[in-house]
């Protein structure tokens, strides 16, 4: 088994907590609470900037495929430059 520093532990450890706790204040039943509705806005700006950074990345890879096609092997370049 791998060491894992304590310090590092106790971050995940805290990390789970909260994440369990958005998770019950989002599955319990009854009207949305106003904590409720911040929990899902944060998610959903969370998904959101997630999605916008990969779909900048993919980008960026492309272009980068496209600029340097003739340097890359065949496999790299097959889908992207055609």
């Amino acid at each position: 088994m791998s060491k894992v520093n304590r310090s590092t532990h106790q971050k995940a450890v805290e990390e789970n907590k909260k994440l369990i706790a958005d998770i019950k204040l989002l599955v319990e039943d009854g009207l949305p609470s106003a904590e409720k509705i911040l929990c899902i806005a944060k998610w959903r700006e969370k998904f959101k900037k997630e999605k916008e950074f990969n779909s900048m990345m993919k980008q960026a890879a492309r272009q980068y495929i496209k600029d340097h096609a003739d340097e890359l092997p065949d496999f790299l370049t097959k889908g992207v430059v055609n």
